[in-house]
Formats: C-alpha cells, sequence, structure tokens
C-alpha cells in the first residue's frame, strides 16, 4: 500500500506527496467558477471484489484493452507467501468483461502464480530481483533488510490505433519504516498483447534505469491520464505541501516513449517543449480520474480532499482549463469505514451510464492492520452549475 501499516495509512497518498518533489507549476492555479453540474445522488455499492488471498492493497486505477476493464493497485498484502515466498507484492491486478455497473461490478479474473497467489502486472528487471532477492528476510544477504524496488501504476489508456494500451508507472525504493520511500522517476510500459504482460522499454541505455522517461524531480505524470483521438494528455500532480498542483503534458500517442516529443502547458494557450516551464491548471491530489463527460460536454476530474472523508469534482472544457473550483461530490463517511480517512478516490468513466449522468467512483480506506477495501459509489449528475 506504498507503506508497510496499512494502520497508519489512511492518509498515504498525501504523505507520499509530501515526501517528493517536483518541478513543476509556479504555486497554484487560481479557483475557477463552479463546476457545470450538481450531484443529484450518491448511492454506495458496496465493496469491489477481492481475491481472498489479498488483505489489502491501494491505487484502484483502471483501464479498457481488448475489450476488459483493468483494475490496476499498488503495494498489495497477500494472505499468505506467493512462490517467491513474498507476502507483499509492489503491485497487482485484475480484469473484467463485465461493462455495466448499475447493479456493481463482477466477474474479476487474476493470473495466478504456481502456488494461487495473485501476480504482479509489472515485472521486475534481473538487476531490481536480485535487489529485493539480497535485502529480503530478517536477516538479509545486505543490509538494510527490507529495502526494495517497487513499481506503482497509475493511469491505464488504451491505444486503439496500435492495439495496445499504455500502463503508466513510477518507479520507488522503499527503505525499512514508516513512510520511508521515494519514487526515482516515471515511465510508461506498453502492453501489446492482453494474454501477455505490459513491458518496461529500455528508453536511455545505459542509465542506471533505462526505463524511465521522467526523472524524480520532474512531476508525476501518470497521475491521470486519457487519450483524445491520437493525443495522449498525462497530468503530473506532486507538491510539498497540502497543496498538490498538477501540470500538464501531450504527446502523440505514437511518440509516448519519445521525451523529446511531449510538449507542457506552459499558461496562456501556450505550450512548451521545457518541461521547466509547466504551469500549474488544478489543484488535486496524488491519485485522480479526468476524463471526457458526455453529458456535461466537459472534462471532470475526480480525487479525494486530504484528511477526509470528501470526494470532489471540478469541471473544465479544456484539458488545460481553466478548472473550476471544486465541490463535493459526497461525503464517504459510513460505519463500515469507521470515520477513516479516505484515499484513491478516482473516477472509472468506462462504466459511465445514461451518456455520462451517472459517473461510478471508487475509493479505498483501511479497515485494520495490513487490510483495507475499495468501495464503489454510483454519482448522479445535472448539468445544472452548481451555486
Amino acid at each position: 500500500m506504498r507503506a508497510l501499516n496499512l494502520a497508519v495509512t489512511v492518509c498515504f497518498g498525501w504523505l507520499l506527496v509530501l515526501g517528493m518533489s517536483g518541478c513543476a507549476s509556479s504555486g497554484s492555479p487560481p479557483n475557477g467558477p463552479p463546476p457545470n453540474l450538481l450531484v443529484v445522488q450518491a448511492e454506495d455499492m458496496g465493496v469491489i471484489d477481492a481475491n481472498p488471498e489479498i488483505l489489502g492493497r491501494d491505487g484502484g486505477y483502471s483501464g479498457t484493452f481488448a475489450g476488459n476493464s483493468v483494475w490496476v493497485y499498488d503495494d498489495t498484502f497477500l494472505a499468505n507467501p506467493n512462490a517467491e515466498g513474498e507476502t507483499l507484492i509492489s503491485d497487482s491486478w485484475a480484469s473484467t468483461t463485465d461493462l455495466n455497473a448499475a447493479d456493481g461490478i463482477s466477474g474479476f479474473q487474476e493470473r495466478d502464480d504456481a502456488d494461487g497467489a495473485p501476480t504482479m502486472l509489472l515485472s521486475y528487471t534481473q538487476a531490481e530481483q536480485a535487489f529485493n532477492a539480497a535485502h529480503q528476510g530478517n536477516p538479509c544477504q545486505q543490509q538494510p533488510c527490507g529495502e526494495r524496488w517497487a513499481m506503482w501504476p497509475g493511469a491505464v489508456v488504451e491505444d486503439t490505433a496500435r492495439s495496445r494500451a499504455l500502463v503508466f508507472y513510477q518507479l520507488v525504493l522503499a527503505q525499512p519504516g514508516a513512510f520511508n520511500f521515494a519514487a526515482v522517476g516515471y515511465s510508461v510500459a506498453i502492453w501489446q498483447n492482453f494474454a501477455g504482460l505490459p513491458q518496461r522499454p529500455t528508453i536511455n541505455p545505459g542509465a542506471e534505469h533505462p526505463d524511465l522517461l521522467f526523472g524524480q524531480n520532474d512531476p508525476s505524470f501518470g497521475t491521470a491520464a486519457f487519450a483524445n483521438g491520437d493525443t495522449l494528455y498525462a497530468y503530473g500532480c506532486n507538491s510539498s505541501n497540502l497543496d498538490v498542483p498538477c501540470v500538464l503534458g501531450r504527446v502523440a500517442l505514437e511518440n509516448v516513449l519519445d521525451v523529446s516529443a511531449w510538449s507542457f502547458y506552459a499558461g496562456n494557450g501556450n505550450w512548451s517543449s521545457n518541461i521547466s516551464d509547466a504551469v500549474a491548471v488544478l489543484d488535486a491530489a496524488p491519485i485522480m480520474n479526468v476524463s471526457w463527460n458526455d453529458y456535461l460536454q466537459s472534462y471532470v476530474a475526480v480525487y479525494n480532499a486530504p484528511f477526509s472523508q470528501n470526494v470532489m469534482m471540478r469541471t473544465s472544457a479544456q484539458p488545460e482549463g481553466p478548472w473550476s473550483g471544486e465541490i463535493t461530490a459526497f461525503d464517504a463517511l459510513l460505519p463500515e469505514n469507521g470515520g477513516s480517512s479516505v484515499h484513491d478516490a478516482q473516477a472509472h468513466p468506462e462504466y459511465n451510464g445514461n451518456g455520462g449522468q451517472v459517473m461510478y467512483v471508487t475509493y479505498s480506506h483501511s479497515t485494520g492492520a495490513f487490510t483495507s477495501e475499495l468501495r464503489l459509489v454510483s454519482v448522479q449528475l445535472n448539468n445544472t452549475p452548481a451555486q
């Protein structure tokens, strides 16, 4: 779960962002007008099913690929050791062909290992695997015991023209102790065949981490991402305080792995090839979803507010804004979560109902030491400006 003890991770996403820096943005953008929507009703639809071998995990991004809805998660705690003897893996995933959420989402399938444990979506390099093995156990071969490389997946974007999916991820060095971890960079894995797994292409041969597209001081691109025609848009959201300004990059889908082909929104309608020119376009969260909504005829950003039960929404006619001020879509305070803060809130636009009038949103919260659950909420909208 991006931490080593779920009992203290109710706001891990925000604590993560506090420990990371980004080159992005000259301050936070001003709040715009209210969103062009009202939330008519929000209905809790219960817990998203998970393999009983999984105690807890976070993340929960989803996207479509080859007729499936694919859900990706970060650090995942297992009830029993997997084939490698591990009870913590850095990512996990599931897929379903159920694309109608009106009665909930079911039919999730996973690919298990020889011991029946869930497997990872993103694979380690040989060097990363050897590093983790040397630091595993107590005693371990190499100090400090428990230090490890982790890959945390983010937004999943289908590139239909090239019959593939793009999986954003960050490479993280996690050390012993709560919240003692930092991203060393960000990149995109290419998933060419659904029967296989995403691959981490070599982008910078000879570099310490040749798979990375962006470095540790760059924005965390993949916080949210989507395709509009043949153009990929990706938001990077990180900061050193509770405000989380998000910058925006774009690139032709066919050139996603060529950083020189990217441009970054620099304000006043201008785009720049220099990442240092990027300015914040909205304040949001380290995990969110941005998608086009046909019913509203606007983009919608969905995320959770820090240290609260509030799930928020903003709207904009353009990916770069101006973005509206935020409204509370719903309060996730339920008897089931005991009043704990929520995290990982995001929409799943492949499930939009009635042309986008109904959106489906998930959030997660801890339920105990090393355990958590992901809950689904249907949100019915009205395209009347909020007051």
